[in-house]
Formats: C-alpha cells, structure tokens, sequence
C-alpha cells in the first residue's frame, strides 16, 4: 500500500488506511490509564483558608485583587 507521505492513494487505499488508523487509536484509547486515583465520590475538598491562597498566587497578587474593584477573569 501507498503512504501518503510517499504518494497519491486510491480511493480503497485511503479507506483502508482510515481504517487501521482508526484502529489504533481506539486500540490507544483502551489502554489510556490515569496515574491518579479518581477522587472518591461525594468527597469534597475544604476551602482553601486566606492564608494558603497567599501561599499559593503570593501575597502581593492577593492583596492587589482583594483592594481592586476590578472584576476577575472568566477563565482564571
């Protein structure tokens, strides 16, 4: 069979490789596997207290959107 990197393909030819491609990714797809462990159901995280969110953006980001009338992004 012709690759397409290597040639034009026929009609057939171009099915039948969207077919083993198709394969092989549902093959892939099979054997995709979390390294985590999924979270248990109904099990929810406690809010983050002010000081670890300090700890984590930093404290002048912190304090600069607690003092700012701006309204936060969306997608932050």
């Amino acid at each position: 069979m012709n690759t397409p990197e290597n040639s034009q393909m026929t009609v057939e030819e171009a099915e039948e490789y969207g077919r083993q491609m198709d394969a092989k990714n549902r093959a892939l797809e099979k054997t995709h596997y979390l390294e985590e462990s999924p979270i248990e159901e109904g099990k929810v995280t406690p809010p983050l207290s002010e000081e670890e969110i300090k700890k984590r953006t930093g404290a002048g980001n912190f304090d600069n959107v607690q003092d700012s009338g701006a309204m936060n992004s969306i997608n932050s």
